[in-house]
């Protein structure tokens, strides 16, 4: 009978409330509020959570009411760290409900914020999310019923602690000449993340990422039809990370040599079949001294297939003289190894061995190294 009773102690129960919220805190919204039936010691818990995951696992528009009268009835006492919103339905009320989250992530001084939804329908984003003095991260991905259609990135941003920003299908505003410099007022970002996102009526312009603070950066496009980002310019003096995915855009000869000896860390996740021999060539210079590079094994095979192909290129091929770590992300490495030694030893003729080589994967999610000896010289 003694053994019985111990194993019906509610030991769980017992743990003060700021364990029992930072549990919570790795769960759902909807599982957190389910809670409040265990017992009276949990009944009001969840309105306690400063940090709230938003993510519809069963879908539909009760969901979008779940979460209004979850926002209604938390303590707004207690502050609010960061909101997480995921839903990839397409919704009457989803827009609605986006206002909704971000208007009270603005007056509740968020510090960070995450929207992501697939299926935006007339959605005007309200100003107080970019004039939100709390703000330290916030990502925006919101992909419309058309991709061809983008949401309008304000003009100017008033977000003074903002340290991480990721846009992914906004429009830039543009000046008469043609250039959008839509950065230049945050003054404590440090990451930067730009993926499909467009200039002003189809410009055909230049995207100026300006600011004195900025040191990772990653920008491309699945599709150049999703963007007509064709060059950008970097005024970046503390840029240490730079990450091009899908199809990168043009970076002028001018921009990159104040890069070339700053850049630490180069990562190319690219397409280069869409990308053409001219934007090979001005990357040359650029990572000839980086210390840390990954590359996608499509790029790596194009990049060193057009260089055999192209003696002029070919004779521009840089020495990776300060190169510590050189990575290359292979689907299938097990298919390709043999053929990855033989492209990194072609890319490297020119330079001394790096520390380490690695072929890596992401395949099933499962992130799998493939140590390799620097033999492949």
């Amino acid at each position: 009978m003694k053994r019985q009773k111990k194993s019906e102690i509610d030991r769980l129960s017992d743990l003060p409330d700021h364990l029992l919220l930072h549990i919570m805190q790795f769960m759902i919204a909807k599982h957190c509020v389910q809670t409040c039936v265990l017992s009276k010691r949990w009944k009001n818990l969840w309105k306690c959570l400063t940090n709230i995951k938003l993510f519809d696992p069963y879908k539909g528009v009760i969901y979008d009411e779940f979460v209004s009268q979850f926002l209604s009835c938390r303590d707004n006492s207690v502050p609010l760290h960061s909101i997480s919103y995921k839903n990839d339905e397409i919704l009457p009320k989803t827009t609605n409900i986006l206002v909704e989250i971000m208007e009270y992530a603005a007056s509740h001084n968020v510090q960070q914020l995450e929207i992501q939804t697939d299926h935006i329908r007339n959605l005007e984003l309200p100003p107080s999310i970019f004039n939100c003095d709390s703000l330290t991260s916030l990502t925006l991905f919101l992909r419309g019923v058309s991709k061809s259609t983008t949401k309008m990135f304000p003009k100017s941003l008033n977000l003074p602690a903002l340290k991480t920003l990721t846009l992914v299908h906004f429009t830039f505003f543009t000046s008469d000449n043609g250039y959008a410099e839509p950065f230049s007022t945050c003054n404590m970002l440090n990451e930067l993340v730009i993926f499909d996102c467009k200039l002003q009526d189809d410009a055909q312009g230049v995207l100026c990422i300006s600011n004195s603070k900025l040191s990772i950066l990653a920008i491309g496009t699945m599709n150049r039809r999703h963007s007509n980002i064709h060059k950008v310019i970097l005024c970046t003096p503390k840029l240490k990370s730079l990450t091009m995915m899908g199809i990168p855009p043009i970076f002028p000869a001018p921009s990159t040599c104040s890069l070339t000896n700053l850049l630490e860390e180069l990562n190319f996740d690219c397409s280069y079949g869409s990308m053409g021999e001219d934007i090979l060539i001005s990357w040359l210079h650029l990572i000839a001294k980086v210390k840390i590079m990954t590359l996608s094994y499509k790029f790596l095979k194009l990049m060193v297939n057009i260089l055999k192909n192209n003696s002029s290129m070919r004779a521009q091929l840089p020495s990776f003289v300060k190169l510590k770590s050189l990575k290359v992300d292979a689907n299938y490495p097990w298919k390709c190894n043999k053929r990855i030694r033989e492209m990194v030893s072609y890319l490297l003729q020119n330079s001394p061995p790096p520390a380490t080589f690695d072929i890596i994967s992401l395949l099933n999610g499962i992130y799998k190294v493939y140590k390799q000896t620097t033999e492949a010289h």
